[in-house]
């Protein structure tokens, strides 16, 4: 169920998002991160559950923080509120300058976790 939610609110997230280069790398960055993270949960379910402390199963959760932090940088970068439940579905991004340095790092810091996990697959 917690991973259904987190997938129905990026994909929530990456369908408001609007045209602009940076907002489609955040969109694309966003949807590589879940991929990987939902194919590292399938694969290591069983052995994460017996040993959490294992390598894997501490980038997968490090995948899942940078996928929030992915996510709340979209929100700020687009002026909108951080709540629990998703932003409506029909709002634009009206970009916040000062959070474009804050989203480019969460970009490039969830580009990262995606090839960590892809390459631990």
């Amino acid at each position: 169920m917690r991973k259904l939610s987190i997938v129905l609110l990026v994909v929530g997230i990456i369908a408001m998002l609007g045209c602009s280069p940076l907002e489609n790398k955040a969109r694309d960055t966003a949807a590589a991160l879940s991929g990987s993270i939902v194919a590292a949960q399938t694969q290591y379910q069983a052995s994460c559950a017996a040993n959490p402390k294992e390598q894997i199963c501490e980038l997968i959760n490090r995948g899942v923080s940078g996928e929030n932090a992915l996510i709340t940088a979209v929100e700020t970068y687009c002026g909108w509120s951080q709540t629990l439940a998703p932003p409506d579905p029909t709002a634009k991004c009206v970009p916040v300058k000062s959070a474009q340095a804050a989203l480019q790092a969460a970009i490039a810091n969830a580009a990262a976790l995606t090839l960590q996990i892809k390459g631990a697959i």
